[in-house]
């Protein structure tokens, strides 16, 4: 994941959704711009819900950032960390000194210039810092886990304690520092003032400074980008609006929560695709697993796990299950008269023929060892079982694969078949004996044939030269 985030390009899907979110953004901030200092409705409990919401979505950003850190060493994260835990602390001190939430001035003595301070803070210390964060972006990783940890907690309680700090400052300092609203009682409009101007310069700098710095290649620059713009547009229409309440106002605050979430739904996404690459990696691997590397069928190790549940299981439900166990006829002469590899392609060749006659998703074969093979048919009864038997056989026969001296024919297989429907005391154990007994009396009556064990001493079988049960 931390490649992907910074480098590995963003997909044509990232791209489009941030696109998106770009384009919703500039529509709300051209149409309510000329509309900015219309009054809406006076909201009390927004503030209160905006403010939360803010410092919870930055504060989870932080946090993930900071475990990308802590995983990759790479010093960008803890960078960019740094930036989100800054506006954490800014965004909640922000909520405790504004005028009327807790406070008719807010707490901690604030007076009436703290809030729009702590708030000209939050922004500009996340410009700065985001801009900053560019310089780290080809530094090396820390290799060592000690140093990391120490470094990522070091930059963390910097960033905490800054914020922390100038937050306190705004706030004791609330009689010295310039007014930036005016005076009326009413204590809603912005007056015009260079700092606030500064302010909106940096965080449109910071932006463009990212854009050119990392031509957005990387998912982490893309929705960095987002919140950067989101967070030019909450200064402007701040400006804009001139007043609490106002439409724009209400507008500039919606633009701080997308600058807030932005890159946290990045990171949340990213690690939801991570998670799923990982499950979709660990099947691929539990598949491979129990597959023979040869044939492709399942292996011995799974047919030993998995037979003992199928027989349990039938004989708790009551129904039929049927093995087959296949053997490649003259197998050995095959391989003395082609060679290993061409007797390993005509198992595989086989395999897949099993396989692929199976119909049913409940039937499996795997290879049992050597030229051996067997098929397990659940809720299957003896007669469609021995159906499917003869089918296989025909089937291996039909391939045509090269001839042998031993037997003057195409490849063919041998098949002992066993049903519990004929060995009802039978257990697992029993039940697969029963087959392999089956298959040696198929080899010993001239191979190319389908044998079939019953309890009762009665032989069912089936050979080339015939097409039904006897």
């Amino acid at each position: 994941m931390q490649a992907t985030l910074i480098q590995a390009p963003a997909s044509k899907e990232q791209r489009l959704t941030a696109a998106i979110a770009v384009a919703l953004m500039l529509c709300l901030a051209l149409y309510v711009w000329p509309r900015s200092t219309v009054q809406a409705v006076v909201v009390p409990p927004f503030m209160s819900i905006f403010a939360t919401s803010v410092a919870i979505a930055d504060g989870l950003t932080g946090f993930l950032l900071w475990t990308q850190f802590r995983a990759s060493g790479r010093v960008v994260f803890a960078a960019l960390a740094c930036a989100y835990a800054f506006t954490t602390v800014a965004a909640a001190f922000h909520l405790v000194v504004y005028p009327g939430v807790f406070a008719a001035s807010g707490l901690f003595g604030a007076g009436r210039q703290t809030a729009i301070w702590i708030w000209l803070l939050w922004r500009a210390g996340y410009a700065v810092l985001a801009a900053l964060a560019l310089a780290t972006r080809k530094w090396p990783p820390i290799q060592r886990i000690e140093q990391r940890r120490l470094s990522g907690a070091l930059i963390i309680v910097g960033s905490i304690g800054l914020s922390l700090a100038l937050s306190l400052a705004a706030t004791a300092a609330r009689d010295q520092l310039p007014n930036l609203v005016s005076s009326t009682p009413s204590y809603r409009h912005l007056s015009a003032n260079p700092i606030l101007l500064s302010v909106w310069a940096i965080c449109l700098a910071s932006l463009l400074i990212h854009v050119f710095v990392t031509r957005l290649r990387t998912p982490m620059d893309l929705w960095l980008a987002v919140a950067l713009l989101a967070g030019f547009i909450d200064v402007t229409l701040t400006l804009g609006a001139g007043a609490r309440y106002s439409l724009g106002w209400y507008a500039a605050r919606i633009a701080s929560m997308v600058s807030a979430n932005a890159v946290l739904g990045m990171l949340m996404s990213e690690t939801s695709r991570t998670y799923q690459r990982l499950a979709d990696a660990h099947r691929a691997l539990k598949e491979l697993s129990v597959r023979d590397g040869l044939t492709g069928v399942f292996n011995r190790a799974y047919f030993d796990e998995r037979y003992p549940r199928e027989v349990a299981l039938a004989t708790a439900t009551g129904n039929p299950l049927s093995v087959l166990l296949v053997d490649v006829d003259h197998f050995k002469d095959y391989n003395d008269a082609f060679g290993h590899l061409a007797g390993d392609e005509c198992l595989r060749r086989i395999a897949q023929a099993l396989n692929s006659s199976l119909w049913r998703q409940t039937d499996f074969v795997a290879r049992y060892g050597g030229e051996e093979f067997v098929v397990v048919l659940p809720a299957c009864d003896p007669e469609a079982s021995l159906t499917i038997a003869e089918r296989l056989r025909q089937t291996i026969a039909e391939m045509e694969l090269p001839v042998t001296r031993a037997n003057g024919r195409h490849v063919t297989v041998s098949i002992g078949h066993a049903s519990s429907r004929f060995h009802p005391h039978a257990q697992a154990a029993g039940l697969l004996a029963s087959a392999d007994a089956a298959l040696y009396e198929a080899k010993a009556r001239g191979r190319n044939r389908v044998e079939n064990n019953r309890e009762d001493g009665l032989k069912d079988s089936f050979d080339h030269r015939q097409a039904a049960v006897r």
